[in-house]
């Protein structure tokens, strides 16, 4: 079968970070041209404020790693590895929002704010070492991790005011801090991708790791001048691209084996094809749940879902198992 499956062409997956140099170029011309007319007059302050914001990224790619992964083979394989971090995962949801306040909502900001970045650049990074061709040693190890912790800084700075409102450390502004750190950990990652680089097997991988780099740099000079919509959305539409090419790439190959989830069996009538049904059905699953999330317990299940979505994401695509054997990517 492996020889008649779909596959993923590393070089569309590079192509995503075209949205860097179009940012870029756009916040150039705000700048120099525009006078902040796109900052002060076009974009929101805050990017949920943007009604298609909500209804495009974030949420519906988790929503459509879910109906992928409903499946009845799938889930009888998968439910004791997901059943406890279900259960934990729901049960930090629910104690940020009913446990001691602000305290309790603060932890499960910081927790979301780092279990994001990680889940984010865990999945653009190992596609970055499959595309090297190279296994995992210290090297990118120590590279990745330095990635990972200069996201995590730039992320706070983001959407820290919002949830942790202000806050030092040594008497120093702790969001001054933060931009210092992410600023010496993304010359960190830059001295180790050109380390990395001269390593590299192939061309694509070396190509995509120093997109990756970019994709850092840019969304930390970008959020120095107040671009904060670019500096979220850049790696919003690399990543929630990146993941509906895997899983329509993956439901295009499980149909052909004559098999498919509850979803596709539904819409089997329609002889609609995965491009549609993935993305359509996932956005109105999304839409009804940002719809409600001002009530708890739909943000408490937002939450959880998001959750077991990064924690499942972080094994299904690797390793002997169902899903992996359903993708293959062209190098």
């Amino acid at each position: 079968m492996e020889h008649s499956l779909h596959s993923i062409d590393c070089r569309w997956l590079l192509a995503l970070y075209a949205v860097i140099p179009l940012s870029i170029a756009l916040v150039a011309l705000d700048v120099l041209l525009w006078n902040g007319w796109l900052l002060n007059e076009v974009l929101p302050d805050d990017p949920n404020d943007w009604p298609i914001w909500a209804v495009l990224f974030g949420l519906p790619h988790i929503i459509a790693s879910m109906l992928t992964m409903a499946d009845g083979e799938y889930l009888s394989y998968y439910r004791r590895t997901l059943l406890w971090p279900f259960c934990l995962f729901l049960f930090i949801a629910i104690a940020g929002h009913f446990g001691p306040q602000p305290l309790s909502y603060n932890l499960l900001f910081v927790f979301l704010a780092f279990y994001t970045i990680y889940h984010v650049l865990a999945q653009q990074l190992g596609l970055t070492l499959m595309m090297l061709g190279r296994r995992p040693d210290r090297l990118f190890t120590c590279w990745k991790w330095l990635a990972i912790m200069a996201g995590f800084a730039i992320y706070i700075n983001v959407y820290g005011m919002r949830f942790l409102g202000d806050w030092a450390l040594l008497g120093i502004n702790g969001y001054q801090l933060m931009s210092l750190l992410a600023a010496g950990l993304c010359a960190g990652v830059l001295l180790l991708s050109w380390r990395l680089a001269r390593l590299a097997k192939r061309g694509v991988g070396r190509w995509y790791l120093w997109a990756n780099a970019a994709m850092l740099v840019s969304a930390l000079v970008i959020n120095e001048v107040g671009y904060t919509l670019f500096v979220i959305l850049i790696p919003r539409v690399i990543h929630d691209l990146t993941a509906y090419s895997v899983y329509i790439t993956h439901d295009r190959n499980r149909i052909r084996a004559g098999d498919g989830s509850w979803c596709y069996r539904l819409t089997h009538a329609s002889g609609w094809s995965p491009f549609i049904v993935l993305p359509v059905s996932s956005l109105l699953v999304a839409y009804a749940l940002n719809s409600y999330q001002h009530f708890a317990w739909i943000n408490i299940l937002i939450l959880t879902l998001s959750f077991l979505h990064y924690y499942f994401e972080g094994f299904i695509w690797r390793g002997p198992n169902p899903h992996r054997q359903y993708v293959a990517f062209k190098r």
